[in-house]
């Protein structure tokens, strides 16, 4: 593409120019990118500065390697011998420069964005699920990977970076792709990776303590969240779990004509009734309130094979989505008893010994809070013969403050505790386990074990587990790796459970 009509894309962003450009204006660009070792002959580089780089230090490496015009927040002190563009936003500019390039490549697709603390992985899942039974070619992009026609493609981020991610774009309408369902991480639309995608739908599930490290404070966590419904276009569908006091934030300024909330109180749009929760799924009932789209009936059945609560506000969103979107809403019942929780979300184990061993990717306090009262609930009123053990752990060097409240929060639940590693990156893991201790109070000391591997202290709960008991292993859900310091070691939860069930299990009679 000619540079020209690229840099025309950014000329609302361009607060100055230094250099010649008009000889440059037919130089054919092939490549934008922010990583200096990327850069190839008659290249544009984007100077942005990020939590551990800064790209504005490697200008003169990306000049070398063949850069023609470079962008920067920060003019350089010297003058360089391509021409310089001074922008509002690097990564805004980066994420613009990307769509002209790619050739708004989400245009082709249809797609559908789900963001909130929690939820957002389960949630993109079951869509998919949907308009997969729906008869649609559909694209996932998540934590859990990206996939599309089959093919499943491991992912470093729950929303790729923007070339990454148009180019995930193009890959997929290219094999036949109709539809996207992804999740939408308050990193990505912060900076601005998912800029330039027109959303047909987009889902909040909640806003609760995570990624403050990153955000700072929850008023700045919400605001990244927000860009998500302020950029939906007047066609678009949003809707939004009305039971969280971060609700009216996100549809302020939202252009969505179709704007629904969805919850138990008798202020939302669309009511849950009913509601059922047992061992083998959640049953409720959708009940039309106040509004006539002619997608909603009055009232829907709905029964899932999802655990515990907070998947009867999952499912209810995006059963309420598909219907709005146009799928009937006897059609996406039927669905929704068909579907599966996607791996390592309340995955459920059973032991040779008769304990229950569940998996979950619970590394919020209220991730952790609703997962272990879910189980608390399975257990009953007869809590001293069934007893709730959790392993969990941290991330390290990530947000300190949510330690010591996991922390509460296990020793209270739960009947016993193995506090362990959980990606303890490049902090002491004893640091972190002390940061988790200063949130449990003296009275449950006695509850907590502090063991360091990840997989002793799986092996030691499962040891202590009586037959009835169950085993809650929480932080990594569908994680395939423990990172220790610079290093991605491989390590599965799941696989340690299958590991310690093989050499448990009873040799017949």
């Amino acid at each position: 593409m000619e540079l020209a009509q690229l840099l025309d894309a950014i000329a609302g962003e361009t607060l100055d120019v230094r250099g010649r450009l008009d000889e440059l204006s037919a130089l054919d660009v092939r490549n934008i990118t922010s990583d200096s070792r990327q850069v190839r002959q008659d290249s544009i580089f984007v100077a942005i500065k990020g939590t551990n780089f800064n790209g504005h230090n490697a200008l003169s490496d990306a000049i070398e390697r063949g850069a023609r015009v470079v962008i920067v927040e920060e003019l350089p002190a010297s003058p360089l011998p391509v021409p310089v563009l001074k922008v509002r936003d690097s990564r805004l500019a980066y994420s613009m420069l990307i769509v002209e390039l790619q050739e708004h490549p989400s245009d082709r697709l249809r797609a559908y964005g789900v963001t909130g603390t929690n939820g957002k992985t389960t949630c993109a899942t079951l869509l998919e699920q949907i308009y997969n039974a729906a008869g649609r070619n559909v694209g996932f992009i998540g934590t859990t990977g990206n996939r599309y026609n089959g093919v499943q493609y491991p992912t470093n981020y729950s929303t790729p970076h923007a070339g990454e991610l148009g180019r995930l774009f193009q890959e997929m309408a290219d094999a036949g792709v109709d539809t996207i369902c992804m999740e939408v991480s308050s990193h990505a639309l912060d900076q601005y990776r998912v800029h330039g995608i027109r959303y047909q739908g987009a889902i909040f599930t909640n806003l609760t303590r995570d990624h403050l490290d990153y955000h700072g404070t929850m008023e700045s966590y919400a605001k990244s969240k927000k860009r998500l419904f302020d950029g939906l276009a007047p066609d678009a569908i949003a809707v939004l779990w009305g039971e969280s006091d971060w609700t009216p934030y996100m549809k302020r300024h939202c252009k969505a004509e179709t704007l629904v909330t969805v919850g138990t109180s008798p202020g939302n749009q669309v009511i849950v009734r009913d509601v059922h929760l047992d061992v083998t799924g959640t049953s409720f009932t959708l009940v039309r309130n106040g509004i006539e789209p002619a997608q909603l009936p009055a009232e829907v059945a709905i029964s899932t094979r999802l655990l515990g609560e907070f998947n009867v506000a999952n499912a209810s969103l995006v059963a309420v989505l598909a219907m709005l979107d146009g799928i009937p809403a006897d059609h996406v019942a039927k669905i929704m008893a068909d579907l599966q929780g996607p791996k390592g979300r309340m995955q459920v184990f059973y032991t040779p010994s008769g304990a229950t061993a569940i998996v979950d990717y619970a590394h919020t306090p209220d991730a952790l809070d609703n997962v272990l009262q879910v189980v608390r609930g399975f257990l009953g009123s007869d809590a001293g013969s069934r007893k709730l053990h959790v392993v969990f752990g941290c991330g390290g060097n990530r947000d300190k403050g949510k330690r010591s409240e996991m922390g509460r929060i296990a020793t209270v639940l739960a009947d016993h505790v193995y506090i362990t590693t959980d990606n303890p990156r490049n902090e002491r893991p004893e640091d972190i386990v002390n940061n988790i201790m200063g949130g449990v109070d003296g009275a449950h000391f006695y509850k907590v074990t502090s063991i360091e591997d990840r997989r002793e202290a799986i092996c030691v709960a499962l040891d202590a587990a009586g037959a009835e008991d169950v085993v809650v292993i929480a932080g990594k859900g569908h994680e395939e790796y423990q990172i220790i310091g610079d290093q991605r070691i491989p390590f599965s939860d799941a696989d340690e459970i299958l590991s310690w069930s093989a050499k448990h299990k009873k040799a017949p009679l």
